[in-house]
């Protein structure tokens, strides 16, 4: 039997019988009831359209010094306002993009966790450059952009870190006019301008 198929087989076993035990799971009891939907294990197994993929990216980075996953989100190039334009199908499909992209932040908390040393938090790094006034230049774009920015921010309760940067003036004022609307899941999530040396 090669080296290959023993790794893999190994892999396979770790991933049914070992990995759902591990304790760096975030407990369900503790998974607020809009953010429900990252428990549902088909939201993982549906495939986002290419296009979503190439024009709204966000990837895992790597892991901090205490096993915790950094996620980066290209939001300031996310066309928004273009996608919605298209109409119910890619408007549900964009909604579903977001949610999957949440579940797997959520998820990959356990990838390093061991029983030994756990892990319970995530870092996130939304990069908002090139964002403009055109994101929210349509009734359809705010909603969808506060009902989605209301979600990562209630995520954000199990954040180590939750980084907004490259932060221009428009982004600003449009943070600063959901604060009422996000209310306390705000105060997570950090702040910072485009000037990278202040990071």
């Amino acid at each position: 039997m090669s080296l290959k198929v023993v790794l893999s087989a190994f892999a396979a076993w770790y991933l049914i019988l070992l990995l759902p035990i591990v304790k760096g799971q975030i407990p369900e009891n503790e998974v607020p009831a809009e953010l429900q939907f990252v428990l549902d294990p088909e939201l993982d197994k549906w495939k986002s359209p290419e296009e979503l993929q190439k024009d709204c990216p966000y990837y895992l980075s790597g892991f901090d010094e205490e096993n915790r996953p950094i996620w980066i989100v290209d939001m300031g190039i996310w066309p928004t306002r273009d996608i919605l334009a298209k109409g119910p199908e890619w408007e549900e499909s964009y909604s579903k993009h977001v949610n999957q992209m949440i579940k797997r932040v959520y998820d990959s908390i356990r990838f390093r966790a061991t029983p030994e040393n756990p892990v319970t938090e995530f870092n996130i790094i939304v990069d908002l450059d090139n964002y403009t006034i055109r994101h929210f230049s349509s009734v359809k774009a705010v909603r969808f952009s506060t009902e989605k920015f209301s979600l990562v921010t209630k995520a954000a309760k199990f954040g180590n870190v939750v980084y907004a940067v490259n932060t221009n003036f428009f982004a600003e004022v449009v943070i600063n006019i959901l604060r009422p609307v996000l209310g306390s899941s705000l105060e997570r999530v950090e702040v910072f301008g485009t000037n990278s040396e202040t990071w």
